[in-house]
């Protein structure tokens, strides 16, 4: 027997519990555990506790992630929206890269803001394309960003943050060795010696969360801002 919502966990939630004198009832979550560890198989029911399991223990700390980036959204709130190129692919990317930070998946963010720069610029300099060199729609983060900022399309600041955002990037996204100075690893080892509370986990993880932050503010710099498209040259 499970309870009313399908999407909830499927132990009995709603069964009289009897009131005994120096024994507290078990919580809907301890329920849950309980039942867990009676099953023999990862079935689908499993597989949904344990979802509900981890999404109540996370809520937290996601709310407080989903902060953080609408903080970074206030300053660039608009009645009727934002004109931003690079086609539909750039508006998935950094709502993956909103969706991704808010549960964790920091380094999913990262790349998914990543590409959405990358494809902002790349519509940006279309207007600019008779006086680009051949084989421009084929240039990475980095070029771009040069390009953009020679035509004035963003700031020394963005432009700054975006050429560092792709260094750290690259060292992800491509083979380096372990030790590699832009690494997460190498960065998380000199955070561990500044703050030496952290374990090996915490250190990896602040990190991979503050470049994943840092990329967030770019892209909506950039797609929600006054630069990049609001500065672009149309005829």
């Amino acid at each position: 027997m499970t309870t009313d919502d399908p999407d909830g966990p499927p132990v009995v939630t709603r069964q009289l519990q009897l009131e005994l004198e120096g024994i507290d009832p078990l919580t809907d979550e301890q329920r849950v555990e309980a039942w867990l560890r009676e099953q023999g198989t990862w079935s689908a029911d499993a597989r949904a506790a344990a979802l509900y399991l981890r999404d109540r223990r996370s809520r937290r700390t996601r709310a407080t992630r989903w902060e953080q980036l609408q903080a970074i959204q206030a300053p660039f709130e608009s009645e009727w929206g934002w004109l931003t190129p690079g086609g539909e692919e750039c508006i998935w990317l950094y709502h993956e890269a909103e969706r991704s930070y808010v549960d964790g998946l920091h380094l999913a963010s990262l790349l998914c803001a990543h590409a959405a720069c990358e494809r902002v610029l790349a519509g940006c300099l279309l207007s600019y394309e008779q006086e680009l060199p051949k084989g421009w729609r084929f240039w990475g983060l980095g070029p771009l960003v040069k390009e953009a900022f020679l035509r004035k399309l963003i700031d020394s600041p963005l432009r700054d943050s975006l050429a560092e955002i792709n260094e750290i990037r690259k060292v992800s996204a491509h083979f380096k060795p372990p030790l590699e100075a832009n690494s997460v690893s190498s960065r998380a080892y000199h955070h561990m010696q500044a703050t030496p509370d952290l374990n090996a986990e915490e250190a990896i993880d602040q990190v991979a969360q503050g470049d994943a932050l840092m990329a967030f503010r770019a892209a909506t710099e950039l797609m929600r801002g006054d630069q990049g498209f609001a500065r672009v040259r149309l005829y």
